[in-house]
This record gives C-alpha cells, sequence and structure tokens, in this order.
C-alpha cells in the first residue's frame, strides 16, 4: 500500500470519526470546524502526489510523503497553541468567577 493510499483512508476515517462525534454532540462544532479542515486538507494532499513532491523539494524534504506527516504535525502544533489560548482565557474567567462567589458570600454573611 502506497503512502498517499494510507494517508488518504487515515485522513477520510478521521474526517468520518470527526463528523460522527459532532453528530452526537460529543464534539463542539466550533472546535470540529479544525479537525474537519485539516482533514480535507490532507485528503487533499494525499491525491495531489505531485504537488506534495513540488512542495517537498521546495522545502528540501527528499521522501515527499514524510511533508504530509510535517504538516499535520504543523497542524497539530497549531492545535496545542489554540488551546493553550483556550485554557488561559478559562483560567482568567474561574478566578474571576471565584473571586465574585466570594465577594457574595462574604456580603450575605455580612447582612445576617
Amino acid at each position: 500500500m502506497s503512502v498517499y493510499i494510507f494517508c488518504f483512508i487515515l485522513s477520510a476515517l478521521f474526517l468520518f470519526v470527526t463528523m460522527y462525534f459532532v453528530k452526537r454532540r460529543i464534539l463542539e462544532f466550533k472546535y470540529s470546524i479544525f479537525w474537519v479542515s485539516i482533514s480535507i486538507a490532507m485528503l487533499i494532499l494525499s491525491l495531489n502526489k505531485d504537488f506534495v513532491e513540488k512542495m517537498a523539494s521546495a522545502v528540501d524534504i527528499h521522501y515527499a510523503p514524510a511533508f504530509l506527516f510535517l504538516i499535520g504535525i504543523i497542524f497539530i502544533l497549531l492545535l496545542i497553541f489554540y488551546f493553550t489560548i483556550v485554557i488561559s482565557d478559562m483560567q482568567r474567567k474561574i478566578i474571576r468567577l471565584t473571586q465574585e462567589v466570594g465577594i457574595l458570600k462574604s456580603s450575605s454573611k455580612d447582612n445576617k
């Protein structure tokens, strides 16, 4: 089996699983957009062998299918960075919420 066929099957499977999780409401729609776009990009890249070979030679990668995995790793790094931003924002909101609850509890004790 060719590496390109393997990448195509893996990307198609990943797209199917992502759509299944969205349909079951296990995965939120706003996060699924990123995963669907990654799957579609990998599907397109695995179908277009000549484009992958040209891009691989442009960045001096001698084994063109390795370029597909490089693209996948870059997408994963972008996703990790995005989730770090989301987690940081949620952490600030949790701290703010905890402070507000503390203030509300403190003021309700003062009124008694």
